[in-house]
């Protein structure tokens, strides 16, 4: 889910690895938010 966005702007711009490992990924995703407040709510 998070990745699809990423790879697919990836590739409509051409972008190879070094260019995606120049670009700033954010983290936690908000799926991982909404997990990790469920693990703190449970």
């Amino acid at each position: 889910g998070d990745m699809i966005g990423e790879i697919a702007l990836a590739i409509e711009m051409g972008a190879d690895a070094v260019d995606i490992g120049k670009t700033i990924h954010p983290h936690p995703t908000l799926g991982e938010s909404i997990g990790m407040a469920a693990e703190v709510a449970h």
